[in-house]
């Protein structure tokens, strides 16, 4: 969880070990009396070095299944409240609170220096809005009250880890009252952090529920409540009222988190598999671990004197921020270092490189580590250092100050920056592209191996705020000006010459690196260029074993939603309606509720608040018979409007089969003849059809009956966006204004990464996605891109946001030069 969604995998914070928890003879900062020498927990140190290292692998593979395989966040947390618990009763609480702040601040600041220090020159190299750095968001930086954010081009590396040191600090700053309440009331008070997650859950998924305020404050709210109930119980646990459960109720504990997030997943079905996108089913899970862990304290907690293990937890324990801290650094470059020298390689064989990486990072910052705990500085932290390491790192040690002040680590923070700039970004033609990292695709110019999305991003979503959080460069401009543009002259507004041989080169590889990571089995691909050509081609096979054809024909679904739409445009065009007219009866479908209460707008856009016909409590008797459009939306008759029209947003396929009954009406034709004369024919589409056989559980017809071919998709996307044969110029750039606060057009959404340059809105492509497929259009590079999948973006297994790191990795393969 992060403050960018649930989306995309949240980060696990590794936290700041105080000194009594290092080992060392002292628990004294600079300036303070010695307290007595503090007994290590072998259970805490090896829990945390577990957590650590589980962190590593779901950041590197980004792999649902890593996610339930420790809950590395819960543990974290659990293991940093048992901690500051011991600390609280040994310490004043100022002594101790300013002793972790420093701690925590100087190597956050370390990388600070680093990451704003390349930012900023970058941004030298290759000005854009991509590049930009806000002066407001600075202010993370400097005091993590607030998640520190960087720019477009660093695509969320090395800012949305860094929600976990605000979190910290926010538990830190609040954990004397947190403290007093456990005090008095015990477990019983962890009854408030959990019904805090359940609400914030529920107003998660039911926005229109929510006050305006919550959207922005929702995941700092999300998290401080489910990681104060771990802290809490960290708490519980050095207070010793845990150690009164014995081994079977601790296994009762994990069973009951388990089953519990089992009945989670099989009745509320989250969006994702991803544990960690959903602040109900981190509860569960990490109470599971913890009943695990805690099941086995006693075997755990030998990790530590362990002649295996023990140097591994106790380097671990010493380095665990800086390893934070920097892992995200080790992955990018541990990819970038593979897909140069092996590109076909497995995604898992980047492990190694990442590890290696990971520690030569912890290595050159951890010093910075120890200064701030005020500890003796060493390269390689532990007793047991073979004598070499040990020699070359006090020589080493001679050139460094005894202690770094905030100034010295910003300094030094700069300059190491600097030479990383340096040896990486010599130019701008030599800058990397954010979009390989954002979006977890191939690089265009080498096909290489594909970056997972970046650590804590959340779900993609049309979030046109200052600083975005996995994006590519954004479209200059907005795509309603700029098809509207083109459909005027007539002429493309882009392009220059290419090869088109070379481009789908480089487009294959790109697919097929994509669909290599996110575990697709096949994909069918079509682009067509500023200069009308097109170019088609697969990846993979079908899920059955059998080959797929770009000739092939196949249901786009709701892609068919933007043909209705632009075919009630055209209607209120020529008077028939108007789109702010409140929505007239429905001869085929007399008893709607919601004629006259909603308008022709608000069903275009979503916002009605008409039920979806699959969610009624009439659906399952009907689901295993065919459904017609009439059928469909008698289901909807006895049905409220889920919210007043107007305030909210919410996909319904029921507002465009009446969208669709409404067009008959209004034309006198039926749906079949109106998609054949003005979007078939116009368009050039001699392959597509609509498909009105009544399906089992499904009514296509006007929300997603159309079946059709990649070049045909071509031609609908050209001919809707660009060449002007569907729409006219005013009527698409009504379809095409999202200049609203739900960021939707008629018919059409936006595909993030999304920003906001000089107040107007710009995004990567516009167009609409089915379950499987997708048309869109992409301004900056003046492209229809159609695409028609193995795997439906709505399930578990893939997402939207796993379809728009498939379009930008396009979109970077034809960006103009």
């Amino acid at each position: 969880m992060s403050s960018s969604t649930l989306d995309a995998p949240p980060a696990d914070p590794i936290l700041p070990t105080s000194n009594d928890e290092s080992g060392n003879p002292s628990t004294a900062g600079p300036g303070e009396p010695a307290s007595p020498p503090k007994v290590r927990d072998g259970f805490l140190d090896t829990v945390r070095a577990i957590a650590l290292i589980r962190v590593i692998f779901w950041h590197t593979l980004a792999w649902a299944a890593i996610s339930w395989a420790v809950a590395a966040m819960p543990a974290m947390f659990f293991v940093a409240g048992s901690l500051l618990e011991r600390s609280m009763n040994s310490r004043p609480w100022p002594q101790l609170l300013f002793s972790r702040l420093r701690r925590l601040l100087l190597p956050f600041w370390t990388l600070g220096a680093v990451v704003l220090s390349v930012l900023v020159i970058v941004n030298h190299l290759h000005p854009g809005s991509d590049t930009a750095l806000s002066p407001a968001s600075l202010l993370g930086w400097i005091f993590p009250i607030v998640d520190p954010r960087g720019t477009v081009w660093e695509a969320g590396w090395a800012t949305t880890p860094l929600w976990y040191i605000r979190c910290y600090l926010w538990l830190l700053l609040l954990s004397p009252l947190m403290r007093r309440a456990h005090k008095r009331w015990g477990l019983k008070f962890l009854i408030v952090p959990v019904i805090a997650v359940f609400a914030c859950d529920y107003l998660i998924r039911h926005p229109e529920s929510a006050p305006a305020v919550f959207t922005n404050v929702k995941y700092y709210i999300g998290d401080l409540a489910t990681f104060s109930f771990f802290w809490m119980l960290g708490f519980s646990h050095n207070d010793g009222a845990i150690a009164g459960l014995d081994r079977r109720a601790r296994l009762e504990w994990a069973a009951i988190g388990g089953g519990a997030a089992v009945l989670w997943v099989k009745f509320m079905a989250p969006p994702t598999l991803v544990v960690n996108d959903s602040y109900p089913l981190l509860i569960f899970v990490g109470i599971a671990w913890l009943g695990l862990f805690l099941s086995v304290e006693k075997w755990l907690g030998q990790g530590l004197t362990n002649r295996w293990t023990g140097p591994t937890v106790r380097w671990l324990g010493r380095r665990s921020i800086s390893v934070y801290l920097w892992h995200p650094v080790a992955i990018v470059g541990a990819y970038w270092l593979l897909s140069e020298l092996a590109p076909s390689a497995p995604q898992i064989a980047v492990l190694p490189g990442v590890f290696a990486l990971t520690v030569v990072l912890a290595v050159i910052f951890g010093r910075v580590e120890d200064y701030a705990a005020g500890r003796k500085a060493q390269w390689w932290p532990g007793r047991d250092d073979p004598k070499l390491i040990r020699d070359v790192g006090d020589r080493l040690g001679r050139f460094l100050p005894r202690r770094l002040s905030p100034i010295r680590a910003v300094v030094i923070g700069a300059v190491v920056g600097v030479l990383v700039v340096n040896v990486l970004v010599p130019s701008p033609e030599g800058l990397p592209e954010a979009s390989a990292a954002a979006a977890g695709t191939a690089d265009a110019d080498t096909g290489g191996l594909a970056l997972p999305p970046a650590p804590s991003a959340k779900p993609d979503q049309a979030n046109f705020g200052a600083a975005a959080t996995a994006t590519s460069a954004a479209a200059s401009g907005t795509a309603a000006t700029a098809a509207a543009t083109a459909a005027a002259s007539g002429a493309p507004v882009s392009g220059a010459a290419a090869d088109p041989a070379a481009i789908k080169d480089k487009l294959q590889a790109a697919v097929d690196s994509w669909r290599t990571t996110k575990k697709v089995d096949g994909v069918q691909l079509g682009v067509m260029l500023a200069d009308g050509t097109d170019i088609t081609l697969t990846s993979g096979k079908k899920s059955d074993g059998s080959a797929l054809d770009v000739a092939a024909s196949y249901p786009i679904t709701s892609v068919t939603k933007s043909m209705t739409a632009a075919i009630t445009l055209e209607l209120v065009k020529q008077g028939k309606i108007g789109l702010d007219d409140p929505l007239p009866a429905i001869t085929k479908v007399p008893d709607l509720p919601y004629v006259g209460k909603v308008t022709i707008r608000q069903l275009l856009n979503h916002t009605a608040g008409v039920k979806p016909y699959d969610t009624t409590a009439g659906y399952q008797a009907v689901k295993s018979g065919p459904l017609t459009p009439e059928t469909a939306l008698k289901l909807v008759v006895s049905e409220p409007l889920e919210w007043t029209p107007g305030s909210q947003v919410g996909y319904s396929n029921s507002g465009y089969l009446t969208l669709g009954l409404l067009d008959e009406q209004l034309s006198g034709k039926s749906y079949a003849d109106l998609v054949q004369s003005q979007i078939f024919g116009p368009a050039g589409m001699t392959n597509s059809t609509l498909d009105d056989t009544p399906t089992a559980g499904w009514a296509g017809f006007s929300a997603g009956g159309v079946v059709s071919t990649l070049t045909d998709q071509l031609a609908w996307g050209d001919a809707l966006y660009r060449k002007g044969k569907i729409l006219d110029k005013d009527s698409l750039a009504q379809m095409l204004n999202i200049d609203n606060q739900f960021n939707t057009g008629l018919g059409a959404f936006p595909t993030c990464p999304c920003s906001l340059d000089n107040g107007v809105k710009v995004f990567s492509s516009i167009g609409h996605n089915g379950g499987q497929t997708t048309v869109q259009y992409a301004p900056k590079q003046d492209v229809v891109i159609a695409a028609n999948l193995t795997e439906s973006m709505w399930t578990d297994d893939l997402s939207q946001a796993d379809v728009a790191e498939l379009l930008t990795s396009v979109e970077q393969v034809v960006s103009p030069s």
